[in-house]
């Protein structure tokens, strides 16, 4: 599992300089698939009854166990249940996923989610119907795109043949409150999907790129997008250029690699690509902690992606992880803000949702401002929670060296006991750090706190920890069987006195 997204840096290696192929971020596999026929309803009464409501923590995390069985923190959630009470749309703004499609004969899911063409749907001049007509009625370049369009195909059927687009675009229109499988995020957006993936086939930058312009063209104001390449291309960043002149909001994974994408070596397109009107969405597990995801100061809100539940074709359901499964929340909630603000400027909506995020210790390293997305808030205009400042200019330094073997070993846990007896609180200064993302972590933990400080499972130098209330700490460095790395060496500890 570990490997799977070496399969886009090899997509990369054969490929010629002129034509790039992308791939989406193929989330990480975490659990079982359930079939319908599975489903124990035991929601029976409640808003929504949809029997897996209580998988999807992301929606509402009350400490319930993920489908993989990690028990949730409270509240580490998008607020959705509040979301619907405040959400008031005064509009109608169309929301583009580009992907691998949607399983339209799923039995959670209701065609009428789509977005319709006016120009191809009716009946035409002979009689016949628009959609299947075989004739581009509304002249816009493309034959019977009524719902969206198959840019790997050329057509107009936008059926998913694979499963990513399924499990993606469900999380946001899904059917709700049906008795049947899931609840998605708001069943009553209107979506248009662009399908640029299918069951052993990838488009080219430059195929991509004409589909990212074929979706503001015909009216999309949001576009979500959970793919991506280490390679730049012009096409591609014309297309994102295109769709800020648009006035687009160009929502977009991260990736699942956890690279720093501010390391020239390191980069991730369309993430990279710098433009204003991108939102680039990292993910968080239900305990609020970044695993996987890319990072970098173009990162700059977070959403859930750890085990999410939703649909798979043919009646399926099953839990994956990735950026991909975070990057339709948050175009889903920008969607639901413009729809109820319908005279804000991309750039508004892209604020209210960053301001509206929580901010979440430890995952400052990974998110620009350490946010993670909280809809209600953002449908109110209400700040996030934010964590205490600190004014560190009266904190006296202290040299103190611990340390871990470099590299440390593997498949073993090992504890660093940290004691300043005359702090109120401190902080670490972390010389360097390099823990392998796979499977390893470096966690700091306090008696003073019933959460874990922060985790750090990535490659930092010259950087301090989050801080620390109280005179003790406890460093704990695991590591599994497979792949280990430097470790860390702590130089100095920071402390206000008593």
């Amino acid at each position: 599992m570990r490997y799977l997204l070496i399969i886009m840096v090899l997509a990369t290696a054969i490929a010629s300089a002129a034509e790039i192929p992308m791939l989406p971020f193929e989330p990480f596999d975490t659990g079982r698939e359930y079939r319908s026929e599975d489903v124990t309803t035991d929601r029976t009464g409640q808003f929504p009854d949809d029997p897996f409501f209580a998988k999807q923590w992301h929606l509402e995390n009350l400490g319930q166990a993920d489908d993989k069985g990690n028990i949730g923190e409270t509240g580490c959630d998008i607020a959705m249940r509040q979301a619907w009470n405040h959400w008031n749309p005064k509009q109608e703004v169309i929301l583009a996923i580009l992907d691998s499609g949607l399983d339209l004969n799923h039995e959670d899911i209701d065609p009428g989610v789509l977005w319709v063409n006016p120009g191809e749907s009716g009946i035409d001049s002979n009689g016949n119907a628009k959609q299947s007509n075989g004739i581009d009625d509304d002249e816009n370049g493309y034959v019977d795109d009524v719902h969206g369009y198959n840019f790997v195909r050329d057509n107009g059927i936008i059926q998913d043949d694979q499963y990513h687009g399924t499990h993606c675009g469900a999380i946001i229109c899904a059917k709700m409150n049906n008795g049947v499988g899931i609840a998605a995020m708001n069943p009553r957006l209107k979506i248009m999907i662009v399908k640029i993936f299918g069951l052993g086939q990838t488009l080219y930058a430059k195929d991509i790129a004409r589909a990212v312009k074929y979706a503001v063209d015909n009216g999309a104001r949001v576009l979500s997008n959970s793919y991506g390449t280490p390679s730049y291309t012009k096409e591609m960043h014309a297309a994102v250029t295109y769709t800020h002149e648009k006035g687009a909001l160009f929502v977009c994974a991260s990736g699942n690699s956890r690279k720093d994408l501010d390391n020239p070596e390191e980069k991730d397109y369309p993430s990279c690509y710098g433009l204003p009107n991108q939102l680039v969405v990292s993910a968080t597990d239900n305990a609020d902690w970044s695993q996987f995801a890319n990072y970098g100061s173009m990162v700059e809100i977070a959403a859930p992606g750890a085990n999410i539940f939703s649909l798979m074709p043919k009646n399926g359901y099953r839990s994956f992880s990735g950026t991909s499964q975070a990057c339709p929340m948050v175009a889903a909630a920008a969607t639901m803000v413009w729809s109820q603000n319908p005279e804000f400027t991309w750039q508004q909506v892209k604020q209210v949702l960053i301001d509206g995020g929580d901010e979440v210790a430890g995952l400052g390293r990974y998110v620009k401002k350490g946010r993670r997305l909280n809809l209600a808030n953002s449908l109110q205009h209400k700040t996030g929670r934010r964590l205490p400042a600190h004014d560190f200019s009266q904190w006296v330094t202290e040299e103190r060296v611990i340390e871990s073997l470099h590299p440390y070993k593997n498949d073993q846990e090992i504890c660093f006991a940290v004691e300043v007896p005359q702090a109120r609180r401190f902080r670490l200064f972390f010389e360097r750090i390099e823990i392998d993302h796979h499977g390893d972590a470096l966690a700091i933990n306090s008696p003073n706190s019933a959460r874990t400080i922060e985790k750090i499972n990535s490659n930092f130098s010259e950087c301090f920890s989050e801080v620390i209330e109280g005179t003790k700490a406890e460093l704990v460095l695991t590591a599994d069987k497979y792949m280990n790395a430097y470790g860390f060496k702590v130089s100095k500890i920071q402390y206000l006195p008593n």
